[in-house]
């Protein structure tokens, strides 16, 4: 099943983590050399994974997603998000998403809205003067033409009240600035659980829980789901310090589906070229900085 000429996530829980990072590098066409480069090992590591010689750690999730374009509970657990995002993404846009990794998470949606904007009210201006053969006028010293205005009503009418209600609320707030174990206490101190009933849960020692609560050790790709379960922690949360992408953007989960939306009803090359070229721009004055 495809969507924008992607190829759309499917449940695939019966596969192993390795057969669905292999399954996604044929989706995406990426490489074990991509792979081993996003994630700083080798590419004999890459091999291994998926062929299921062995099970990637959990500090390499977030850039296995990054790089092939997933999510973090599909990664690990097969099973598909209330909405994937990711596969509303038109060609381009995640690219843009790892270029403002760096910037405060208070002012990525900024970013977002600003570029999304451009990217419409070029199209508007552009449709509207269509019939005007190498006329550029709408561009230069003109009030904003009625399609543009249109557009701007359209933007100020875009509110918090979700018209999918399948997504929740999110449960956590934003913890980027912590490492894992300090989200991992802030959940065990809120439900006031102890080493040993994490121990017993998850079927590994106390002595295991003490070192994830120390910042000495990760949890294995396996003991992470029930780990999370006895948390009651979303797992993207715990990996990370979001919930979702709206979070980690900034923006409520209506706004940002009415971008993509939107963005999806552009040409797609237009859309990519965009954000390609605000890539550069971000990763440009960011170096400067």
């Amino acid at each position: 099943m495809k969507k924008n000429n992607k190829v759309l996530h499917t449940l695939a829980d019966h596969l192993t983590i390795g057969a669905r990072i292999a399954l996604r590098c044929r989706d995406v066409g990426c490489s074990h050399y991509d792979i081993a480069k996003c994630c700083n090992v080798t590419e004999r590591t890459v091999y291994n994974w998926c062929k299921s010689k062995s099970i990637p750690e959990l500090r390499y999730i977030p850039s296995l997603c990054f790089i092939l374009r997933s999510q973090i509970s599909w990664l690990v657990t097969g099973r598909i998000d209330k909405y994937q995002w990711v596969d509303e993404f038109p060609i381009g846009f995640f690219d843009f998403l790892v270029s403002i990794r760096t910037i405060n998470i208070e002012n990525r949606g900024d970013v977002l809205r600003s570029v999304f904007e451009m990217a419409m009210t070029l199209h508007f201006s552009i449709n509207n003067s269509a019939h005007k053969k190498h006329s550029f006028n709408c561009f230069v010293g003109k009030e904003p033409t009625h399609k543009v205005h249109e557009f701007k009503c359209f933007m100020n009418r875009v509110t918090t009240n979700s018209p999918f209600h399948h997504v929740e609320e999110v449960k956590h707030e934003v913890q980027e600035n912590l490492t894992f174990s300090g989200r991992f206490n802030i959940r065990k101190s809120e439900l006031e659980l102890s080493n040993k009933g994490i121990s017993l849960f998850c079927g590994v020692s106390e002595k295991t829980v003490y070192n994830w609560g120390k910042g000495k050790s990760l949890p294995t790709i396996m003991q992470f789901p029930a780990l999370c379960s006895i948390l009651d922690a979303d797992m993207s949360w715990l990996v990370t310090g979001c919930c979702d992408l709206p979070q980690w953007i900034g923006m409520t989960p209506t706004e940002l589906k009415v971008m993509l939306d939107n963005l999806n009803r552009l040409p797609s090359r237009t859309v990519n070229q965009i954000y390609l070229s605000v890539s550069v721009i971000v990763h440009e004055l960011d170096t400067i900085n």
